[in-house]
Order: structure tokens, then sequence, then C-alpha cells
């Protein structure tokens, strides 16, 4: 860069700077649960793991698979598939297990797979409808259409919260 570009440069106004400021954007983490393609926001995801046998909660409900030791914390693990009333698939190299940590304390859901890391732009999401409650359904916060289908954006706290009520 010359001399006087690079003194234009060192003296351009803030409204300039602002000007050239990238486009915001949020991390994602994709992953697929039945037939549906959800994002859950990256800093959301404290690990992913491989599936792992639980211990059983005697008398928990049957969505609480269990509770596993991860590194010395407990984490109690879910299952997305019995919270929408679906049959748990068989095991697969593909399952994981999401562990968020959205309300403080670890918690782990159990996905099909996890996809990729995507860094979408802040203006393509948009936000989910007000519709009644359903408790048939995951609680959704929003949709990116991506390509040739749309990208769920699951709300973490809404699902860790939904089962935090129900026990």
């Amino acid at each position: 860069m010359s001399s006087p570009a690079l003194m234009e440069k060192l003296f351009q106004t803030s409204v300039d700077i602002e000007a050239e400021a990238p486009e915001p954007t949020t991390r994602w983490l994709t992953f697929s649960l039945l037939e549906n393609r959800y994002a859950i926001e990256i800093d959301q995801i404290r690990e992913i793991l491989r599936p792992c046998e639980p211990t059983p909660v005697p008398g928990a409900p049957n969505w609480m698979l269990g509770v596993i030791n991860l590194r010395g914390a407990i984490v109690t693990v879910l299952s997305l598939h019995t919270m929408l009333n679906r049959p748990v698939p068989e095991h697969s190299d593909q399952q994981r297990v999401l562990v968020t940590d959205v309300t403080g304390e670890p918690v782990g859901l159990t996905v099909d797979a996890v996809g990729d890391v995507w860094n979408a732009p802040d203006r393509l999401f948009e936000p989910a409808p007000k519709v009644a409650d359903n408790t048939q359904a995951l609680p959704v916060a929003g949709v990116f259409q991506r390509k040739d289908y749309p990208l769920l954006v699951l709300d973490g706290q809404a699902v860790v919260g939904r089962f935090g009520a129900l026990v």
C-alpha cells in the first residue's frame, strides 16, 4: 500500500470503518434427529460424546435414560426420541450425545448424527411462528433455509426446561 493510501486508511472516519465491518454471524452445530435437520448454537454445546450406557435412575421418567460421570461431573442423559413419543432407533456409529450447558448444569441430548459447524449470517435467521404449545414437538426458536432443506434451530433452553418441568 502506498504512503498516501496508507495515510488515508489511517484517518478514515468511524462511519467509514463501520461500513466495512463484517456481517454478523453465529456459529451453529447441525445435527439430524428422525427425519429433520436441526441446529443449536455452538456456544451451547459443551461436548459431543459417543453414546454410552448411562446408569438408570430408579423412578425416573422414560425419557431420562440415566446419568453418566463425565470427568467428575454428573450428566443427565435425555432421549429426544422418547420426548417425541417415537421409537429409539437401533444403535449406529453416527449417533451422538450433545452435552449442553444452557442452564448451568450439563445435560446430554441424544441425536441421530452430527453434521457440520456452520457460520450463518444472522440476517438469514427467521424466528419461529407463534403457535399453540405442542408437547409432541421439539421447541424450535427459528429456522434457516439452507440449500434444499430447512434447518430448524433447536431452543436448547426450552428443551432442557421442559424436561426439568416434568421431573
